[in-house]
């Protein structure tokens, strides 16, 4: 499929919507197409990981190692009886920028700008905590895993420092919890839903960090993004 077809199909994709996951799936497949075709995956590392991500049945990639090093840095600290608010301001601001997919919305927005492609609001000012609400649903359940090099036993622990992988853990998975019901908000209705990263040490022990998100079903000006 050459480039231009790839954004003509994703145009139409874009203009239409997004409100399934199979879109969702469709557009982030078309979006690696172009990043690999380009050779721009390091102008756009976090939007390729996503994408990487919803296309996969585990990850164990670079970018994934990465991830998994911040949430090990973090549950170092937290089974110490460290809170969440009380981590390095650092280590902290990484935790809270991949959780809430921030560098994701980011990179995203850009990719479309840069290839005159229409952005995740074009329908709706909530087009990207819905698109969100959607891509959790995709890869929920899909982990990022721990992957070593084939070596003995004992000498995973050195394996590992070696590596520089993560220490303490052994994965990490994300999972959707939306509300039972719609919350009224004026003459418009909220849904909200609440996205868990939990992270398995390896003892098979786990702790979580969770994002409450909301979008309107409602496409009206005052539509707005609820994050905590």
């Amino acid at each position: 499929m050459s480039t231009p077809e790839i954004i003509r199909k994703l145009t139409d994709e874009l203009d239409r919507g997004i409100t399934s996951e199979v879109q969702v799936v469709y557009v982030l497949a078309g979006i690696r197409k172009l990043i690999e075709r380009d050779k721009i995956k390091d102008q756009y590392a976090d939007l390729r990981f996503h994408c990487d991500w919803a296309l996969h049945a585990s990850m164990d990639r670079t970018a994934a190692k990465k991830i998994l090093r911040q949430f090990d840095a973090a549950h170092a600290l937290l089974r110490e009886g460290i809170a969440l608010h009380q981590l390095p301001s650092d280590l902290r601001g990484e935790i809270d920028r991949i959780s809430k997919m921030r560098s994701f919305e980011k990179e995203l927005a850009e990719f479309l700008t840069a290839y005159a492609l229409p952005p995740i609001t074009k329908n709706s000012e909530d087009g990207w905590p819905h698109f969100l609400h959607l891509y959790t649903r995709v890869i929920e359940d899909i982990p990022l895993t721990v992957s070593l090099p084939a070596v003995k036993k004992k000498n995973k622990s050195k394996q590992r420092t070696l590596d520089g992988g993560p220490k303490h853990i052994s994965r990490v998975t994300v999972h959707l919890e939306p509300a039972r019901k719609a919350a009224p908000h004026g003459n418009r209705e909220d849904v909200l839903f609440k996205v868990t990263w939990r992270i398995y040490d390896r003892n098979g022990k786990s702790g979580n960090v969770f994002v409450i998100n909301s979008y309107s079903t409602n496409d009206l000006s005052d539509a707005r993004l609820s994050l905590k």
